[in-house]
């Protein structure tokens, strides 16, 4: 009888939590569409803000989840943020809106951590040997940008930073304020969307649109996030 095989067996093991996390996937999304149809949610502002109310005293936990769960749901999430303001107010809005970018991104850095860190980022170390260096520099700084910049793209980096060693509380502090700051501002959008004249529409659209080009008119802030492009 042969002995067992310690190598084999840590081997399998991230992968058998890859399939795992695979399946749960595929199973929340079926159940997210299943969801979506019951509730009859369109890419609207109107369809979202009719649903969440439809929870009446509990709409801002319904929202919340509504967040936490918008990538299976195929909602974009600026229709989403946007209806906080429409729904709850700006300082209200901005609140569920961050309190849920935050658990969706807590739930997306989980998820990649139990995936298997230890089999993914060795893979990923051979082809770019300098990534966990920068990922342990510049990682909390892009965690943060790409929160709180009205445009930035959230999954991927969410997922990217579960499989680096970033620590849990530096990815958290990394967030929270960012998205807190990028809820605001759709947030505040959305509380003046049906009034498009008023001068709290415009002061909404002015402040949306210098968090959106103004961080990218800086030379140091520029270098430094486009230099992250290259892992070599």
């Amino acid at each position: 009888m042969s002995p067992p095989n310690p190598g084999a067996s840590q081997t399998n093991s991230p992968r058998r939590r890859i399939i795992l996390a695979a399946i749960v996937l595929v199973a929340l999304a079926l159940c997210a569409q299943l969801i979506r149809q019951h509730l009859d949610i369109e890419w609207s502002t109107e369809s979202i803000q009719s649903t969440v109310a439809r929870a009446g005293v509990w709409a801002p936990l319904g929202f919340i989840a509504l967040v936490l769960v918008r990538q299976l749901l195929a909602i974009p999430s600026v229709l989403v943020l946007t209806s906080a303001g429409l729904l709850f107010g700006a300082p209200l809005g901005a609140l569920v809106g961050g309190i849920g970018i935050s658990l969706n991104a807590l739930l997306l850095f989980s998820m990649a951590r139990f995936m298997g860190r230890d089999w993914i980022l060795p893979r990923v170390e051979q082809r770019y040997p300098d990534f966990e260096r920068r990922a342990q520099t510049a990682g909390p700084f892009l965690v943060f940008v790409m929160t709180a910049h009205p445009m930035g793209v959230l999954t991927p980096i969410y997922l990217a930073a579960g499989v680096t060693r970033m620590k849990f509380w530096v990815f958290l502090l990394s967030l929270v304020p960012a998205a807190l700051f990028r809820a605001g501002c759709y947030a505040f959008l959305g509380a003046y969307l049906l009034d498009p004249g008023s001068p709290g529409f415009w002061w909404a659209m002015t402040i949306l649109l210098m968090a959106s080009i103004l961080p990218l008119a800086h030379p140091g802030f520029r270098r430094r996030l486009f230099g992250l492009r290259s892992m070599h």
